[in-house]
């Protein structure tokens, strides 16, 4: 079996020969990624080409918040800080004022450091409501050609936020909550204005791309941690409100186009949240991950989604830096016969390494869970 045809079996219902087993979120045969870039993940690349099920991530170009590039003025200043990493500030002018976000990146990390976000204080919320909106289809020819290049090697996931996750992105990290208990009208406000936007977005890539992969990240704003409960006492209510009631109208948009899956991104374990998500037409729930403290995390899932969804997990990341190769081996078995024996399962860890230089022990930790993948998940499991 190729790879897009094990991953293509398992998310038809089907037995494939192996359970696919990936690094998730990187592609190792991706020249331009931040991994390909450092010396020190050359050996963990080579190994991924050779073992891994791969999946191409592709972030299509939305305009700014979704709105065509023409409607706004954007401002971008960057200044050099060192040679290894830079700040960025985008300013845009609106009626009540100008609205800055400024963030440091570094050549040694995927992520960025936010200085300065968005919304800082209640009248930036009234800015970023006035901003125009002009509605925008973003070009798929070069969703193509990665397709295209990709080939056997895997399959195409198309990452798109639900409203949640763009408002959450507004906030420096943590304040989301703060804001949502002292302005939860302007907090509402904001999660429609997005909500419309994303309409226009979903219904264009329904009818753009088929037999990809759909992943729908954002959820993770309207859970503990991020919504501490002493301060949210019904979970449930806010996550409908702030999530469900958006979400699920979003995915029928897609279920109602091209022929794709749906992948809803789920951080946290909380079982009593799962029936809610599951009143979504998804078809796949990621990432489910267990760990030393919590090494059941799969089955209990599996239990409550049933054998019609497919789990894509395994181990929880911050494993990987202290556990040796022989209890990563341990844990993939179990996570394969928690999640795999039926099928629907793709065998992947909660997150991957985002720094460089990656240690030596950290890279034979992920190896190991490429090479126990293999040798573990062949049909039957037992």
């Amino acid at each position: 079996m190729t790879s897009k045809e094990r991953i293509l079996t398992v998310l038809r219902g089907g037995y494939p020969d192996r359970v696919p087993v990936s690094l998730y979120k990187i592609n190792p045969f991706d020249n331009e990624s931040f991994w390909s870039k450092h010396k020190s993940f050359e050996n963990l690349l080579k190994k991924a080409e050779e073992l891994q099920d791969t999946f191409q991530f592709y972030r299509p170009k939305t305009g700014f918040f979704f709105s065509a590039p023409s409607s706004i003025d954007l401002k971008v200043e960057e200044y050099q800080d060192t040679p290894i990493s830079k700040t960025v500030k985008l300013t845009v002018e609106t009626e009540y004022g100008p609205l800055t976000r400024t963030a440091r990146t570094s050549n040694l990390s995927i992520h960025q450091w936010v200085q300065e976000p968005w919304i800082k204080r209640e009248k930036d919320i009234y800015k970023f409501l006035s901003l125009p909106y002009i509605p925008y289809q973003p070009d798929f020819s070069d969703f193509y050609e990665q397709g295209k290049k990709l080939g056997e090697k895997g399959i195409m996931v198309v990452a798109l936020p639900d409203p949640l996750g763009v408002v959450g992105f507004l906030f420096a990290p943590g304040d989301f909550a703060k804001f949502a208990l002292d302005y939860p009208k302007l907090i509402m406000q904001l999660l429609e204005k997005i909500y419309e936007r994303l309409l226009d977005l979903y219904k264009f890539v329904s009818f753009s791309i088929s037999d990809a992969i759909i992943r729908i990240r954002g959820a993770e704003y309207a859970t503990p941690p991020n919504l501490p409960i002493e301060y949210f006492h019904d979970i449930k209510k806010t996550f409908s409100e702030f999530v469900y009631r958006f979400d699920k109208t979003l995915i029928e948009i897609l279920k109602r186009g091209n022929f794709n899956y749906i992948c809803y991104h789920w951080h946290d374990g909380i079982e009593e949240l799962l029936p809610i998500v599951l009143k979504m037409p998804i078809d796949i729930i990621e990432p489910i991950s267990n760990s030393f403290q919590q090494p059941n995390n799969i089955l209990k899932v599996r239990r409550i989604v049933g054998d019609s969804i497919t789990i894509m997990g395994g181990i929880l990341a911050e494993e990987f830096d202290f556990r040796t190769r022989e209890e990563i081996r341990n844990i993939v078995k179990d996570c394969l016969i928690q999640g795999a024996r039926k099928g629907r399962f793709i065998l992947i860890p909660s997150d991957i390494p985002e720094s460089a230089p990656i240690p030596t022990e950290l890279e034979q930790n992920y190896i190991e869970f490429l090479e126990s993948g293999l040798n573990f998940g062949r049909y039957p499991i037992r």
